[in-house]
């Protein structure tokens, strides 16, 4: 009789630490839908996310040095304001802030400096490094991807005391600072989104018309960055 409840005993705590990797995949597999996979360009080190690799880096007078770039993403946004370099040929690192730095390149990509909507009433230099998505310095349409450190949520903290969260920022000729995606500045999305991007038809009225692939939907979750990549991409060769 003992052996058989000590089996049910067991077999009931086995059944529930499977459910329990079962609802906490589930749970990721919706986290990852609604917010996009986690970003693999750099590596947990403690408690800072790692940018780091052979690169350049330009300033803000228009010189380029090349060498050893080192971007330390933490809980601190005070951190994403600075990076690290080794000139070639040297040992020690400098810090350089976003005062000082045009934009960095590391793994081929490269970040910029950029100041977002949330800093409208911040004093001095607000502005933090983050990766650009457009090709170009002339396009119009320019979007930036934030990389952030958060703890982690406690039923996770064990395994995973960290996690990196990450946002899209959009920066349009009428904006004085970069507006995260899903900002009131693009609601409702077809209006709004159609009327910034009135002097190329093509793809406002895509946008206009809630044509597949170029409409928001709050639920959609990670599918609306593809949607602001696909109008990015589209907008910036309109009329090229």
């Amino acid at each position: 009789m003992k052996k058989i409840l000590l089996g049910a005993m067991l077999f009931s705590c086995l059944s529930g630490a499977v459910n329990s990797l079962q609802a906490q995949g589930k749970f990721l597999d919706k986290v990852n839908k609604f917010a996009g996979k986690e970003d693999d360009l750099g590596r947990y080190e403690g408690a800072n996310y790692i940018v780091d690799g052979n690169g350049s880096i330009t300033f803000e007078d228009g010189t380029t040095k090349e060498g050893t770039v080192k971007f330390i993403v933490s809980t601190n946004m005070t951190d994403l304001k600075f990076v690290w370099f080794t000139p070639a040929n040297e040992m020690e690192a400098k810090q350089w802030g976003t005062k000082d730095v045009k934009f960095f390149t590391v793994k081929n990509k490269s970040f910029y400096p950029v100041r977002t909507k949330e800093d409208d009433m911040s004093i001095g230099n607000s502005r933090i490094f983050m990766e650009r998505l457009n090709g170009s310095d002339d396009d119009k349409f320019k979007m930036f991807f934030l990389r952030k450190l958060e703890v982690a949520p406690k039923d996770f903290a064990a395994s995973k005391p960290y996690t990196l969260s990450t946002g899209y920022y959009v920066m349009l000729p009428e904006f004085k600072n970069a507006h995260e995606i899903v900002d009131v500045t693009f609601t409702p999305f077809a209006k709004k989104m159609s009327e910034y991007l009135k002097d190329c038809p093509e793809v406002s009225e895509k946008i206009k018309d809630k044509k597949d692939g170029y409409k928001y939907n709050v639920f959609k979750g990670a599918e609306n960055n593809e949607v602001f990549l696909r109008i990015m991409d589209e907008y910036n060769k309109c009329g090229k």
